[in-house]
């Protein structure tokens, strides 16, 4: 099964190309979901910025988690 990110407010799935706010504040748009290794890890989301730069952020900075 493909991981998916979830926000913490509504419950909903965020799908990949979706906009959020990072850290409240900054929309970004979601690009990949890359799930937790192991129990320790929280898995990492990949976003772009609107004036096109890339990071590899925790999904608590999205307000989200990621569900297997």
């Amino acid at each position: 099964m493909q991981a998916r990110l979830v926000s913490y407010n509504s419950g909903d799935s965020i799908p990949v190309g979706s906009t959020v706010e990072l850290d409240g504040n900054y929309p970004v748009t979601v690009t990949a979901v890359h799930p937790a290794h192991d129990d320790e890890d929280t898995g990492m989301v990949a976003i772009r910025y609107e004036w096109g730069a890339v990071e590899n952020v925790d999904p608590v900075r999205l307000g989200a988690y990621i569900a297997a």
